[in-house]
């Protein structure tokens, strides 16, 4: 009887040291807003304030799926989104909490389609300090 108990207690707590969290697009919008300005550039910029649930996941490896916006005309640099390309945060009809830029491991530099649909996993990283950068971040993005 004991064994079993040993058995379920090791693979319980294996599975909580090794899961990532699923994230879902609304989950992220656990953040406040404010408007800024830059002066250095003189823009302005939406300063996040973030939530206590999204702040607990800062550096967390997660699993997100969306849509992939390229960023550059040659396609090193990506996007995730939540919305596909005419409806994402570059063309006005989105908040910033909407997308994701992604920083790949090596297994995840390729090219990708416009709007092509994919999950990532990769560490969170919440943008506290910079002002020209995305509110979220993807590091070690790989597709799965």
């Amino acid at each position: 009887m004991i064994g079993p108990i040993l058995i379920s207690i090791f693979l319980l707590s294996a599975y909580a040291n090794y899961s990532q969290t699923t994230l879902d697009w609304l989950a992220l919008m656990d953040i406040t807003l404010e408007k800024q300005i830059n002066s250095e550039f003189g823009t302005s910029y939406d300063k996040a304030t973030f939530g206590d649930w999204v702040q607990r996941l800062d550096s967390q490896e997660v699993f997100i799926t969306g849509y992939m916006i390229p960023l550059d005309a040659m396609g090193f640099s990506y996007a995730l989104s939540r919305n596909p390309n005419a409806s994402c945060f570059f063309c006005g009809n989105a908040g910033p909490e909407t997308v994701i830029q992604l920083w790949f491991s090596k297994e995840g530099i390729r090219r990708y389609k416009t709007d092509e649909y994919l999950k990532f996993k990769g560490k969170l990283k919440l943008n506290k300090t910079n002002d020209m950068g995305f509110i979220y971040e993807l590091l070690e993005a790989t597709p799965l």
